[in-house]
């Protein structure tokens, strides 16, 4: 069994590199049966369950409803026919993420 060992600090990244890093920004959603996808600019899908809206307060979020979106600067969705805002951080965290 291998373990891990400490990487000394001549081997790690040079804090230069680690500030170019960004946190993920939505591009796109797509509602699918039971879902809501959340598309982000490094590649990733990450989706959560529609029933969720109902446990956060927002008890007529319907796939109609949800298909009508803006995208705020990246790290929010807004739905006009709900008047509700859903942070990136509910498709990063899930359920225990604060509201907004």
């Amino acid at each position: 069994m291998k373990h891990l060992q400490e990487v000394s600090p001549s081997k790690r990244p040079p804090k230069a590199i680690a500030k170019k890093l960004t946190p993920p920004q939505i591009l796109a959603c797509e509602v699918q049966a039971q879902k809501l996808i959340a598309k982000l600019n490094d590649g990733r899908e990450l989706s959560i369950p529609l029933d969720w809206f109902a446990k956060w307060g927002v008890e007529n979020a319907t796939a109609d409803k949800l298909k009508n979106y803006e995208i705020w600067r990246g790290k929010n969705i807004y739905f006009p026919d709900l008047d509700e805002v859903l942070g990136i951080e509910k498709f990063l965290n899930g359920f225990a993420a604060p509201c907004e």
